[in-house]
């Protein structure tokens, strides 16, 4: 199943980022973030994977049901223990056609549940994490220039198969 190795090698990009940086760095409320942080944008994105891990144990994926957990966007310690925990789960999936229901809730208190699998919402990941990853490129090209973040970090699979095949 390689939207589970795609997981986690997204996760793995991650964990090199933030152990590139420092607490301050991490928690600094940025402009070009209109004052949220690199660690607000990580919460984020590691909480979507945890809702999948929940999702996976009940059936139901609920992405909005994040918990918002502070300790996240604060320390980096703890958030490369919730990534641990992350990949260790991941890594432990065997069925990728699982089925699960994903919850929404555009209008209403009263979620649409969608049908879909254990492969399509590692793709829903991948695609989101990446998304944000992006974000976190200007944020850190912005304000610290000293980090260096690999030439694919928030780049689309899509555009980095583009890139190779123009550059052939």
């Amino acid at each position: 199943m390689r939207s589970k190795g795609i997981s986690l090698e997204i996760i793995a990009q991650l964990k090199d980022l933030l152990s590139t940086m420092d607490t301050a760095q991490y928690t600094q409320p940025l402009t070009v973030f209109s004052g949220s942080s690199v660690g607000q944008h990580v919460r984020h994105t590691v909480e979507f994977f945890q809702c999948f891990i929940l999702g996976l144990e009940d059936g139901i994926v609920d992405y909005d049901a994040r918990k918002r957990d502070f300790l996240i966007e604060n320390s980096l310690t703890y958030t490369l223990d919730c990534l641990d925990t992350i990949v260790h789960k991941i890594s432990s999936i065997s069925d990728g056609q699982k089925p699960l229901l994903m919850a929404t809730y555009y209008d209403s208190i009263i979620p649409e549940m969608v049908i879909s699998n254990v492969q399509r919402e590692l793709v829903y990941l991948i695609e989101h994490a990446i998304h944000h990853f992006a974000l976190l490129r200007i944020g850190i090209q912005e304000n610290f220039p000293e980090i260096s973040l690999a030439s694919d970090f928030g780049v689309a699979y899509s555009t980095i198969k583009y890139r190779e095949s123009i550059s052939a």
